[in-house]
């Protein structure tokens, strides 16, 4: 087991701590973040793995091979060489459960931070000190992303939201469009259901 600690070191300088106190939480924590977060970066096409251990096992993979962005001319074609990369399944063995959740976590924040620089991705991670829960829906993040796609202060807001850090017209805009994301992620649910389920599952957050 590499240890959660050694295997994230993000150009985000929080992040490592963030995703320490995530899994302090519990594995189901970091479970939920990782399933999240891989939703949100594959739907922004950032990369084309939607499963969230398989993305943090190409990632350790990868780096053991010495694939590195510093290696790359661009950051997409880094990606793509994290994309292309084919998985030892023997060595996928040995690596746990955690360190592949934790590790498709950082990819996908350096993936947003690297697209969005005007987002604070790490923000979006400690949401999930907060409500976990939240982020267990990929679906939820799959809608998410097409709603932020081409408005990068919007990831902001959800960071916030999630982190209880918004107030007045801010915080109904976040409120918003969840609730638009969470109707198109669960369109069997009435609107009255939707802003129920919500306002249930965003109580731990405090305005």
């Amino acid at each position: 087991m590499l240890g959660i600690f050694s295997v994230v070191s993000s150009v985000l300088p929080g992040l490592g701590s963030v995703l320490g106190n995530v899994l302090k939480v519990g594995i189901q924590a970091l479970n939920a973040l990782s399933k999240g977060l891989t939703a949100f970066g594959n739907a922004l096409g950032l990369f084309e793995t939607d499963d969230p251990e398989k993305l943090g096992t190409k990632r350790i993979q990868a780096e053991e091979a010495g694939i590195e962005p510093e290696n790359y001319d661009t950051y997409d074609e880094y990606l793509k060489a994290i994309d292309d990369f084919e998985i030892d399944e023997e060595r996928a063995s040995e690596i746990s459960v955690e360190d592949k959740l934790a590790k498709a976590a950082q990819h996908t924040l350096e993936a947003v931070d690297n697209k969005y620089p005007e987002a604070n991705a790490e923000m979006l991670a400690r949401g999930a000190l907060n409500v976990p829960e939240f982020y267990s829906d990929d679906a939820r993040f799959t809608e998410l992303a097409k709603l932020v796609a081409n408005d990068p202060e919007k990831i902001n807001l959800i960071g916030k939201l999630l982190c209880g850090e918004l107030e007045g017209d801010e915080y109904y805009d976040a409120i918003d469009m969840v609730i638009s994301a969470e109707q198109a992620a669960n369109p069997q649910l009435s609107i009255d259901e939707v802003k129920e389920k919500m306002q249930n599952l965003l109580a731990e957050t405090d305005r």
